[in-house]
């Protein structure tokens, strides 16, 4: 299509305005995140089935993936076992025949035509001269060149293959022309980078493996640019155009910050005093601090941040303390209190439940001034709120909450407020240097001494009476447990994470039927629920057990959490939303189900709730995974507590994107590239970028204005630039 006739923002068009598109279909694509034509050009194929080596049947060998064409020697038989279906064929290409067998695909009985000839590949089982086929992919015998190296999307419940690659053949077209060249020449001519159309047409539909390997070095090396680039845009945007209020203490005020660490009943280790150190320091200056302390469960970083509200507040400024939950919040709010006791200030705690009159009072307060410490959740995002001198604010898990989330407070202001960002998922430090470009980073590596490690065991799920001992030996202690579960009921309203380890690639990726594929995956999954009444009813009725899941309303998670902190009940059982910041230093037993169907770092974060107190503690990962990836994570979780080892070893043994997830840390999602595989090609654009601002810092050029353009469509609107 001439591209005169392309809207010039037809890649911000709604994906809906694509052929074929019905309402049910559009939830689903929204589903995987593509709302606008441009979301699904870059919703790239997790893997490919190369078909360009066709076989002949009598040549097919025993357990491997082959292709090969034939016709279809008789109509398909239907056969129906309950919900289950089964069609059978018998197909031939002259050198021989072989018997396919499909489950819960009956599509296929219309599909596939007596005489008709088709491409096949599947897992072939041979027998001597007997052959079979188990669930083999099929397309039409006219099928075109493009699809002998078949994409493989990662799907949603009721999409299939089909659709999405019908989708994106639909939007090629109109799609390829609009793109802008976001990568300068000179980069395109270093690295050897192929075209951006030419780039972005051979993902989705490549011809050869050549072809293919070309399409993902570019835009691999795009995506990583993009992300770099965009952060370092929103840092010197920030440091270019916003003041902040000038934090400094005279003898008399840092006598008194001095006193209230000292309170503390301990002292801090060397990378806390450094890293209070920068903070303060940071906080002096009339430019916003953005600093990110990164450390592992359990390192301090909280001590830093109530240092830093009270340095704030000592000078007479205002500071924030956001946490991602009600609960976290509260447990935060006490701690500040204890923190604050004897300095003659006092914090106040906002959160969505807050009485109104409450909620009044403490905006009145922080209008007028009077108030100078607030913690809360995202209640203190409110846009009833005003601040007469908020000079901090800090941010617990700062990834639940992402890079726009974090600037709210800045938005319509000259003076911004200093930001403190923590978070306990580690990351090699080089990596983080790069990726975090928006924010300074400052790194808590020792652990406090006094902490006694968790001991990490696996079990299988026959072993399970076994650790039912152990956990009522434990409560026979005066000790408390956690029983945590992927999922809150077996119909599965919490999805598990992704076991990478579950399938191989063409059995997650196959054209087969979605919802039996869907009903498979979470099969063998314990659910919360069902956990809870078998233990509450049957393994410990005479003990108090309860239960915790992000489907209940806040109040009931608020009453079953203080009741658990209170020691009321003994065993919780929860979903992952004891993921983070429940503190309980009575609870020394945590039982995860499933556990191949976490990642490394979530583990390691489930884990940090357990051994906070004196008390020797044990985490146990039940789990019939014995070999592959699943049970190599699991080994690492074993033998390391270090959160960096660990992070280091999630991002070896998982995907693209999979490390960091939607929005985590603040960037957007990664789509192709692989922090642990790429960290080379990371380096290389962090010197391009540099080499680009060293010429042109305000990336003001006709040139860069493009760059500009590329950064806003990966970010958002946190991205802002007088050109667009």
């Amino acid at each position: 299509m001439p591209l005169k006739s392309v809207p010039e923002n037809y890649l911000d068009s709604p994906v809906e305005s694509l052929p074929q598109i019905a309402a049910r279909r559009l939830s689903y694509l929204h589903k995987l995140g593509i709302h606008t034509v441009y979301d699904a050009l870059t919703y790239y194929p997790r893997t490919y089935e190369n078909w360009s080596r066709i076989l002949r049947i009598d040549d097919l060998k025993d357990k491997e993936e082959a292709s090969f064409i034939a016709v279809v020697r008789q109509k398909p038989a239907l056969q129906r076992k309950g919900r289950l279906s089964i069609i059978r064929a018998v197909l031939s290409d002259g050198s021989g025949t072989i018997r396919a067998v499909w489950f819960n695909q009956p599509y296929l009985l219309n599909r596939l035509i007596k005489n008709e000839s088709y491409f096949f590949r599947g897992k072939i089982r041979r027998d001597g001269r007997n052959f079979d086929v188990t669930n083999p992919s099929v397309e039409s015998g006219e099928t075109d060149g493009a699809l002998l190296i078949r994409p493989y999307y990662p799907l949603t419940k009721g999409l299939t293959q089909g659709v999405l690659r019908n989708l994106i053949k639909d939007a090629l077209p109109k799609a390829l022309p609009c793109l802008r060249e976001v990568l300068p020449d000179f980069v395109l001519r270093e690295e050897d980078l192929t075209g951006i159309e030419i780039a972005y047409e051979q993902i989705h539909r490549p011809t050869s493996e050549d072809e293919l390997d070309r399409a993902r070095k570019r835009l691999i090396y795009e995506e990583l640019f993009l992300i770099q680039g965009g952060l370092r845009w929103m840092k010197r945007s920030r440091l270019r155009d916003r003041g902040a209020h000038a934090v400094c203490l005279d003898d008399d005020r840092m006598k008194t910050l001095r006193s209230a660490l000292l309170r503390l009943g301990f002292s801090l280790t060397d990378d806390q005093k450094k890293v209070l150190g920068e903070v303060l320091s940071d906080m002096k200056k009339a430019v916003p601090m953005n600093r990110l302390v990164q450390g592992d469960v359990g390192s301090g970083k909280t001590v830093i941040a109530l240092a830093a509200m009270l340095a704030a507040a000592l000078a007479g400024y205002q500071s924030v303390f956001m946490a991602p939950t009600s609960i976290l919040a509260d447990q935060h709010y006490r701690t500040v209190t204890r923190f604050l006791e004897g300095t003659g200030i006092k914090p106040y705690l906002l959160l969505g439940s807050t009485p109104v009159a409450e909620k009044n009072q403490i905006r009145r307060m922080l209008r007028s001034g009077e108030l100078l410490v607030l913690v809360g959740t995202h209640a203190v995002l409110s846009d009833k709120i005003d601040y007469k001198a908020l000079a901090l604010t800090v941010t617990d898990e700062q990834h639940r909450f992402g890079v726009r989330q974090r600037s709210l407070f800045a938005d319509g202001n000259t003076v911004s407020p200093h930001t403190l960002v923590m978070s306990a998922t580690p990351i090699p430090r080089t990596l983080a240097l790069i990726l975090y470009g928006d924010l300074d980073i400052s790194v808590i590596r020792k652990i406090p001494s006094g902490r006694i490690p968790v001991e990490t065991y696996t079990a299988l799920p026959a072993e399970t009476d076994r650790v039912y001992n152990i956990v009522r030996r434990q409560v026979e202690a005066g000790r408390q447990v956690y029983f945590v579960c992927p999922v809150i009921e077996a119909a599965g309203e919490e999805y598990p994470v992704v076991n990478p380890d579950a399938a191989s690639a063409s059995d997650l990726a196959s054209d087969s039927d979605v919802d039996a594929n869907a009903e498979a995956d979470m099969a063998g999954l314990i659910s919360a629920e069902d956990l809870f009444a078998h233990l509450s009813q049957e393994i410990f009725k005479d003990l108090s057990v309860g239960l915790l899941h992000g489907g209940m309303k806040a109040p009931q998670k608020e009453d079953v959490m203080n009741r658990f902190l209170a020691g009321e009940i003994k065993i919780l059982v929860s979903t992952t939303v004891v993921e983070v910041g429940v503190d309980n230093p009575n609870a020394s037993v945590m039982v995860i189900e499933n556990a191949d169907r976490y990642g490394l770092s979530q583990l390691h974060q489930l884990r940090g709730r357990i051994g906070r107190g004196k008390y020797r503690s044990v985490c146990i990962l039940i789990s019939d995974k014995t070999e592959g990836l699943a049970s190599k994570r699991l080994k690492t979780l074993c033998r390391t507590a270090d959160g960096f080892e660990i992070a280091r070893k999630d991002l070896e043994l998982r995907g693209p994107g999979d490390f960091f997830g939607t929005r985590q840390h603040g960037i957007p999602e990664l789509r192709i590239a692989n922090l642990y595989r790429d960290t080379d090609v990371l380096e290389r654009v962090g010197r391009t970028l540099d080499r680009i601002w060293e010429e042109d810092p305000d990336l003001s050029s006709e040139a860069n204005k493009n760059l500009i353009y590329a950064f806003s469509q990966r970010f958002g609107s946190e991205i802002n630039h007088p050109s667009l």
